[in-house]
């Protein structure tokens, strides 16, 4: 057995591609981002999650797809919002312009949502209101967030993280020994 060792891998470096996909690698990443609740890095985890919806459009629903990508947003937003040095117009904004184009971009047959129009048009306000009103943005974040954005909301957008990267998954074959390159 110790002769084995010293002799190195039996596999070009290229071949542990097939141990585990790039793809795969990004995914898992993601996937611990979410369920470490780093929610500073969620902006990067929707960047990734637009990129291939927009790829694949059909792989989520209208309405998982903007769930999703404004849930992962909101939660990025309001992690800004809830540390005073962050909590300012300049910061948010350019988030908050992110997440208008969102239900415009995925819409399914230019159909619209009334739901989806609603809960982004009542987040917004709601941002808009905490950016403007301290004493809001104080109460805010000592009693509705909790209960708002707290364990349950957490759970229903890692299920919905499950989902898009458990479909994304599927979408994608592993190649085969034969069509990794040496």
């Amino acid at each position: 057995m110790q002769h084995l060792k010293e002799k190195g891998p039996f596999l070009p470096p290229a071949s542990l591609r097939l141990l585990v996909p790039p793809l795969r690698l990004v995914s898992a990443a993601l996937w611990q981002v979410v369920q470490r609740r780093d929610v500073m890095d969620y902006g990067m985890v929707e960047e990734f999650v637009v990129t291939v919806l927009d790829i694949v459009p059909d792989l989520m629903s209208y309405r998982d797809k903007v769930q999703l990508i404004m849930g992962l947003r909101a939660q990025l937003v309001l992690k800004l919002l809830h540390s005073e040095h962050l909590a300012d117009s300049e910061t948010i904004q350019p988030h908050l312009n992110r997440m208008k184009t969102c239900t415009i971009t995925h819409r399914d047959n230019q159909i619209c949502d009334p739901e989806v129009e609603a809960s982004e048009s009542n987040f917004l306000k709601l941002i808009q209101t905490l950016l403007e009103d301290p004493v809001e943005r104080q109460r805010f974040f000592q009693s509705v967030f909790p209960e708002e954005f707290g364990p349950k909301y957490h759970s229903a957008l890692q299920t919905l993280v499950w989902e898009f990267l458990s479909r994304l998954e599927k979408l994608l074959p592993t190649p085969t020994l034969q069509q990794v390159p040496p």
